[in-house]
Order: C-alpha cells, then sequence, then structure tokens
C-alpha cells in the first residue's frame, strides 16, 4: 500500500508539473525524472541523492510551505529511513537519518492536514512515515491508529490489511504490544486471504506471520497448516525466502514437540538443502530443549557446567554424546545427555550433501 500511495502521489505529481514553464522546472524536472529512474532501478543510493535534490529544487521553484514541496518531502524522507530500516532491523534508533527523516515527516504531515480534507486517505503516507521515524511509541500508536480509521472510512480493505500489518510491526516490539495489536496481523491475514490468490507474496507473508503467532500463542495445530502452506508457495519461487527458512525452523520445533520426529527430519534436511545455503554448510540449531535443572541440586542452590561432544547425523539428530568435562556433579551429566538426545540441526553439507559432523556444546546450571 505504501508503494502504491507513494507511486499514485508521484505520478500526479509529475502531470501537474509537465504544465510549467520549462525554463523554470528544467533542473528540477531532471533532478525528478533521475529520482524516479532511481526508485525504479532499485538503487537507493541514487534514489537518496536525487530525492534530496528534487527536494531542494522544489522548494526554490513551489515554496516551501506549498503542498507540492511536502509530497518532495515525503520522497526525500523515505529514501534516507532506507539505511536505518536495514541496519536497524525495522526498529527506530535515534540517530541523524533518523531525525531528519523525522523533521521531513513532521513538516509535510502539517501541509497535509492544511490542504487534504479531515480522513483523506492521502494522510496515510506521511502519518505511517512520521510513525516509523519517532522514537516515541505512544506517539507513534496514536498516528498509526490515525492511519487505520482514515484506510477503514476510505473502504478499500486492501489499504486497510497493508496499514494494520505496519502497525504491528511498529509496535511489536514496544510496551504497546497488546492483544488488540496482535490482533490487527490476524485482520490483515483475513483480508489477504479473501481478496489476493494463494501465491501472492503479500499473502503467504501475512500466512507465515500467523503462523509463528500461533506457535508463540501455544497453538501448534494452527501454526502447523499455516507454516506448511507457506513452503508449498515458497518452493515455487526460483531462489529461498527467508520465511520459507524460518517456517522450516519453526515446523522442525513444533513437530518435535509433538513427538513427530520423521516429520522434524524431514524440513532439517529441507533447510539445508536451501538455495541460500552454502555448499559447505556447517550443522546449525534448530531445536534446543533445555536440561531439567536436578530438584535435589537446586534445592542445595548447586551450580555447575558441564562440557559435551557430540555427532550430527546426516538427518539433523545428534549421535554419540560424550562427557568432555564439568563441574558440580554427576547429575548435571546426566540431564544434559538426556537433553542434547532431543535436539535437532540442519546437518552439515560438504559438496551439497549432507554428512556427519562433530560439534561441542557447554550446559550452564546457575541457580537465579
Amino acid at each position: 500500500m505504501k508503494t502504491l500511495l507513494r507511486l499514485s502521489i508521484a505520478a500526479a505529481f509529475v502531470s501537474h508539473v509537465a504544465y510549467a514553464e520549462p525554463t523554470d522546472v528544467e533542473d528540477f524536472s531532471q533532478a525528478y525524472q533521475q529520482y524516479n529512474a532511481s526508485v525504479e532501478s532499485n538503487n537507493n543510493q541514487d534514489t537518496l541523492k536525487y530525492a534530496q535534490q528534487a527536494y531542494e529544487l522544489g522548494q526554490i521553484k513551489f515554496g516551501q510551505d506549498s503542498f507540492d514541496s511536502a509530497k518532495l518531502a515525503i520522497n526525500y524522507a523515505n529514501a534516507v529511513m532506507v539505511e536505518p530500516k536495514k541496519k536497524n532491523q525495522g526498529r527506530v534508533i535515534e540517530d541523524e537519518a533518523t531525525l531528519k527523516a523525522h523533521q521531513l515527516f513532521t513538516s509535510a504531515l502539517a501541509v497535509y492536514r492544511e490542504n487534504v480534507t479531515d480522513n483523506g486517505i492521502e494522510l496515510i503516507d506521511p502519518l505511517i512515515g512520521l510513525a516509523e521515524s519517532t522514537t516515541d511509541d505512544k506517539y507513534a500508536k496514536m498516528l498509526l491508529f490515525e492511519a487505520i480509521e482514515i484506510a477503514e472510512k476510505a473502504d478499500n480493505e486492501l489499504t486497510v490489511a497493508e496499514v494494520k500489518l505496519i502497525t504491528f510491526h511498529r509496535l511489536s516490539r514496544t510496551e504497546y504490544y497488546t492483544r488488540t495489536v496482535r490482533t490487527l496481523a490476524f485482520d490483515a491475514y483475513d483480508i489477504y486471504t479473501s481478496k489476493l490468490p494463494e501465491d501472492a507474496i503479500k499473502r503467504v507473508d501475512a500466512t507465515y506471520l500467523v503462523g509463528a503467532l500461533y506457535e508463540t500463542m501455544g497453538k501448534p495445530t494452527q501454526a502447523i497448516t499455516n507454516l506448511v502452506e507457506v513452503i508449498k508457495q515458497y518452493r515455487a519461487l526460483p531462489y529461498s525466502h527467508p520465511y520459507e527458512l524460518r517456517a522450516h525452523a519453526l515446523l522442525v520445533k513444533l513437530y518435535e514437540q509433538k513427538g513427530l520426529g520423521d516429520k522434524a527430519t524431514e524440513h532439517c534436511i529441507a533447510i539445508g538443502k536451501m538455495t541460500p545455503w552454502s555448499d559447505q554448510q556447517e550443522q546449525t540449531p534448530l531445536f534446543r530443549k533445555p536440561p531439567k535443572y536436578p530438584q535435589s541440586y537446586a534445592q542445595r542452590r548447586k551450580s555447575g557446567w558441564v562440557q559435551v561432544e557430540f555427532t550430527v547425523d546426516e538427518n539433523g539428530f545428534v549421535k554419540s554424546p560424550e562427557i568432555i568435562d564439568s563441574k558440580g556433579g554427576t547429575q548435571f551429566e546426566k540431564e544434559s545427555i538426556e537433553a542434547l538426545s532431543q535436539w535437532r540441526y540442519a546437518p552439515k553439507f560438504v559438496d551439497g550433501k549432507p554428512t556427519e559432523a562433530k560439534s561441542t556444546v557447554q550446559l550452564d546450571f546457575t541457580i537465579g
């Protein structure tokens, strides 16, 4: 939705500029055309460069407080936020780039509120941009719920789904992550399921998200259904999608918890064979069950540790665990071996084929 809105805004803006005097817009038009070309080619560095040029030249041509300049400010702010979002994995960290984007979105929203009718759908872009560039989570929540309300009044279900997902992701790591916020992800999934084909990327991404949420909610059956569907759809792609890998990993955990080791094995092998992984990929842990703390030791507040060497076989099972060293007592050793026998890995691959490999681990037992 955000991309569609921004593209539609850009298209409208180009139409407006086309009627201005060529001598007045030559430099601006060139910068704006280069900006659009860089967006089309997904060249983030050039997009930032030309978005800034178009914004600065646009301010001279249209005036700092004009609606056209506000549109250009949003383009520039979005370009500024690309790298911080990648670097911070979606979290809002206060740095020079984020502060710049926040300033641009703030000024743009003020102009939009003066030029757009109440609850106009055009307000969604600056509202979301400001929410994603502020470190004030409470303020972000207010902005995003206003955007949801506008989308719902516009009666555009796909836009509603987009805004609800954005709200979920922005608030999910904050103190404002509540059952209401979690429900937004399920609302978006329901909309995509009813409006989009089963292989649409947005629908499949939402299917993964809901599956992962079901897993955290302790609903393994629903989680498995969603995650299996994710894998089915992403297998059709010519590359391995990150959600496909995560779906396999969650299924390993879920199937192990249900005692379905054979099904877990299928997903261990599948992960090892995924396209992004190296032909020489080392084994990677997928499911680790922590050892039990011996009750007699806990009562005496006894602590310790155990070092274990073991083999991960070609199916990701732990074999032949041996105690290398330990401290604290034999009960720590016993519980460590029992826990390790239930761990699962994506196996090591040599020349593209799964193979057995040694590994070691230290398990620490401490009383808090």
